[in-house]
């Protein structure tokens, strides 16, 4: 039944619903029925189940609203003298209600009405409470007929059955919105359900009811203070609730509209509030200024051509013109990225460049289509600039001419993938890491730039450690990080997002090769992950087609992989390390606490900013374990802050010199391609490529993955055996070298200073944001005057 159930004078359908053995939907049919007709039969069997429910007083009442009673409903009517009646007083619900109103007033709406509702008509409402300890609401309409709303029922149950969400919720759904209340509970689970569904973000509810009588009666009902100071809930209450929801999308374009209306309205005679017709009006406005603004802004930017942005570059990073107007987003839902982009945004402003970063502003928003358009329009940017995400993401936000700088610092599949990658046009531009897949996809070398994850010293640049915080954090050895998941645990969740079962066979393959190959190769590089698939496709039988899905086998699947078994390896041989010898290890981040082996080191998540620093600085060890190599935003961050660190050896680590003076050697003998690079007769570029990648030239083919273009990638990086002092010290690659190197540094604290000092230095000059910004910026005005020139 509904708050909208149609009394009806038919006894037969009313005696229906009990004889099915629905009795609730028989009360609250015959409640109103028994006001207008003296049906006894009706009347015993409507009380019998009143007080099967424990509802005394609905009993009582239908058995003194008339004098005209059987013998057996007049011996009910004296057994019931002395029973409790069950009904809830109004005002032992008062402070309850008053306090929610509190909370609302705080909030600026207008109290009021709701209050004065109350007052008016309030009394026409009663509440009970059943033998479930479950409200019941007994109102009388305006002929004096009572009325069960929305229904006598298991209201509890009808909440928790009720379809939620209509589609599989996501991790950032759009909004809800509520017509009406009905008694809180279906609201109330929509709350706790959509409540940080990633990383903060929960999404915007709606509620509209223009008559505040139910709103109040919720109020009394439920203890909604945290609910209601809550900013995603937006309420809306009165006979103009659609003019002011229609305001709320109007004051914050970031302000998503909802897809989805639950009508849960208790009683509500006559014309219902537009509400869909509402949201479909508000959506109308924002597409119209959309379209609008789309046109005028492709007609700006379609006079500027590569050659205007060569020019353009040049003269603002020269000097000779005005700096640079960078548009830059991030979503506050993320982890690191938001750090990133406010350190990017801090060095570009440091270079002399305006920079305006576009984020949501509460948990309930995103970055909608017309805020991008409105700030491009007012801002007149020449870059817009991003971290993890490509211009065809974008597609429906930005000019075709606005160039755009994507900083790609994680490789995610589902971002860079071949269609998305074949998608980057001649206004683009890509740094970090994608450098050798994009080039491989066709991309043109000169729009892309390989480069890792810098740090802001400025963050890290803080006053010396308290004595409080020197107590609270030393230790001998630490680590920091969230990869706590063992590579058992990442494989069966990988395993279970797979379908087909042969994809499932081919991961368990993978899987079972993995510790021998990590053992003889130390990480599962590219190179290795090719291996490994051919040696799986072969036992498996699998015939692999779907390029995207062998991209992420190498990109996600077999790196994740690798990455975990070479971190947690080596924290065991530190574990057991310090069992051994009595020394202190901590590992802070999420998760440590759950594994197997290492949780007995657990210390909890570390807060980014003070707590990290003073982690870095009272750790007289930090460890840095990437597969990756030792430059990486974690030891950067580190070294940066003060710290030490010893780092488990990767197989290129200390190969840096050996790569330049390949790269050099190539150059010096023209080596234009992979052939020539392999077939030239000179003895010393020979000898150089084999000692740098002499395991590798009879294993992958040295064609298809574009050796010569892999190297010179490689070359655009500062590598830490250049740069480092003494970088070889600290390097570990056994249990027995750890311990040897760890003991050593520990009873010789001076060199350990001197040897941070000095990699601190390198670490501000060389890695910092400031000339990491600068170069992304130059190697991008380069690329534009190249084009600019050949379109000349």
């Amino acid at each position: 039944m509904t708050a909208t159930a149609v009394e009806t004078s038919d006894r037969e359908a009313i005696l229906a619903h009990l004889r099915a053995g629905r009795p609730e939907d028989f009360l609250t049919l015959a409640t109103p029925y028994l006001a207008r007709h003296n049906d006894g039969e009706v009347r015993l069997l409507a009380v019998r189940e009143y007080l099967r429910l424990n509802l005394v007083e609905p009993a009582r009442t239908l058995l003194t609203d008339t004098d005209d009673l059987t013998p057996e409903l007049a011996s009910i009517r004296d057994s019931l003298g002395g029973l409790a009646m069950g009904e809830v007083s109004w005002s032992a619900l008062t402070p309850r209600f008053e306090a929610n109103l509190a909370v609302l007033e705080r909030r600026g709406l207008e109290v009021d009405p709701i209050r004065s509702a109350w007052a008016e008509r309030g009394p026409t409402l009663r509440c009970f409470c059943d033998k479930r300890s479950q409200h019941q609401i007994l109102w009388q309409d305006a002929e004096g007929v009572p009325r069960w709303i929305p229904s006598l029922a298991d209201h509890e149950r009808i909440d928790r059955d009720r379809p939620f969400p209509p589609e599989p919720l996501g991790l950032m759904p759009d909004p809800f919105l509520f017509d009406g209340l009905g008694l809180g509970g279906f609201f109330e689970r929509v709350y706790r359900e959509t409540k940080d569904t990633f990383l903060g973000y929960s999404c915007a509810l709606f509620i509209v009811e223009p008559d505040p009588l139910w709103i109040a009666l919720v109020l009394h009902l439920r203890d909604w203070r945290d609910l209601l100071a809550d900013e995603r809930v937006f309420l809306t209450v009165g006979p103009d609730c659609t003019q002011r929801l229609q305001r709320f999308w109007e004051e914050d374009a970031n302000l998503p509209l909802p897809r989805h209306v639950f009508s849960l309205n208790l009683f509500r005679p006559g014309p219902q509030p537009p509400i869909v017709e509402a949201v479909q009006a508000a959506a109308d406005r924002r597409g119209d200024e959309i379209r609008r603004l789309r046109e005028t802004l492709n007609a700006r930017y379609a006079e500027r051509n590569l050659r205007y942005w060569g020019e353009r570059f040049e003269a603002a990073l020269s000097g000779n013109g005005p700096p640079l107007r960078i548009l830059a987003a991030v979503s506050t839902h993320t982890t690191f990225l938001q750090y990133s982009m406010r350190d990017a945004k801090r060095a570009l402003e440091a270079l002399g460049h305006e920079c305006i970063v576009l984020t949501e502003s509460t948990p309930c928003t995103r970055i909608e289509t017309l805020t991008y358009l409105r700030t491009i329009d007012r801002f007149d940017p020449d870059l817009f600039f991003i971290i993890d995400h490509l211009r065809p993401e974008f597609d429906e936000l930005l000019p075709a001419q606005l160039p755009v700088l994507t900083w790609d610092q994680d490789q995610l599949p589902h971002v860079f993938t071949r269609d998305n990658i074949r998608k980057i046009g001649p206004y683009d531009f890509v740094v970090g890491y994608s450098k050798g897949r994009c080039v491989d996809a066709g991309c043109d070398p000169r729009q892309l730039l390989n480069a890792r994850v810098p740090t802001c010293p400025e963050q890290f640049d803080g006053p010396p450690l308290s004595e409080d915080e020197r107590r609270r954090y030393t230790c001998d050895v630490s680590y920091v990080s969230h990869a706590s998941q063992t590579p058992d645990a990442f494989h069966q969740e990988e395993r279970g997002k797979r379908t087909d079962p042969a994809e499932q066979r081919l991961l368990d393959v993978l899987y079972e090769l993995a510790p021998e190959m990590l053992r003889r190769y130390t990480v599962l590089s590219s190179a290795v992950a090719e291996v490994m698939i051919r040696e799986a496709l072969r036992l498996t039988g699998f015939r692999l087609v779907d390029e995207d899905f062998r991209q992420w086998l190498i990109n996600w699947y077999l790196w994740r992989l690798g990455d975990r078994m070479f971190r947690h390896e080596a924290l065991e041989w530190v574990a057991d390390w310090a069992k051994q010898t009595g020394r202190t290890l901590r590992i802070y981040g999420r998760g440590w606490e759950h594994h197997p082996t290492l949780s007995p080191f657990a210390a909890g998540p570390a807060q980014n900013g003070r707590e990290l620093l003073c982690i870095y600085r009272a750790s007289r060890i930090n460890l840095q374990l990437m597969p990756a190599g030792f430059v990486h935003q974690r030891s950067l961050d580190g070294l940066a802050a003060g710290g030490f660190f010893l780092a488990r050896r990767t197989p290129y680590d200390l190969k840096g010199v050996l790569l330049r003076r390949l790269v050099e050697r190539m150059n010096e003998q023209n080596v234009r391609d992979t052939h020539e690079l392999l077939t030239h007769p000179d003895p010393t570029l020979r000898e150089l490529l084999h000692a740098f990648h002499g395991q590798w030239l009879d294993k992958v083919d040295p064609y298809a993955n574009d050796l010569f273009g892999k190297l010179h990638i490689l070359a655009e990086l500062d590598h830490p055996e250049e740069v480092f002092p003494r970088f070889a010290d600290i390097l570990f690659d056994s249990a027995e070298r750890f311990a040897e190197r760890a003991e050593y540094f520990l009873t010789h604290p001076e060199e350990r200073e001197a040897l941070t000092n000095e990699m601190r230095e390198v670490v501000v000059r060389r890695f910092s944001y400031r000339p990491t910004m600068d170069r992304f910026l130059r190697a991008m005005g380069e690329y534009f005057r190249e084009r600019g020139r050949e379109s000349a």
